[in-house]
């Protein structure tokens, strides 16, 4: 998500027609046109957990694309390792158990 310009300076003095936005699919290609809209947000799905993907922004008016946005980096979630099977020492009336 990302904040919509409105002031007559943010905007060039014209309403934007559009934002446009760009990835880095993390394949190798960069600055791929991802999306091309009036909306401040856009869901990616299919990502990778644990790679790495760079986003970026910009509007577009009547007089065609401003700068782009700074770069943000993202990385999904990924889901933990399978821990190992964990052994257990019965001293009694104790019982200790080690995933180690």
């Amino acid at each position: 998500m990302w904040s919509s310009l409105a002031s007559g300076i943010e905007t060039g003095s014209s309403p934007i027609l559009a934002y446009n936005l760009w990835w880095d699919s993390n394949s190798g290609t960069v600055n791929i046109d991802l999306y091309e809209s009036l909306a401040t947000s856009y869901t990616v799905s299919g990502l990778v957990p644990g790679a790495l993907y760079q986003f970026k922004v910009r509007a577009k008016n009547i007089y065609g694309y401003g700068p782009f946005s700074d770069v943000v980096t993202l990385q999904p979630d990924a889901v933990p390792d399978t821990m190992n099977t964990p052994t257990t020492t019965l001293v009694y009336p104790i019982v200790k158990l080690s995933f180690e």
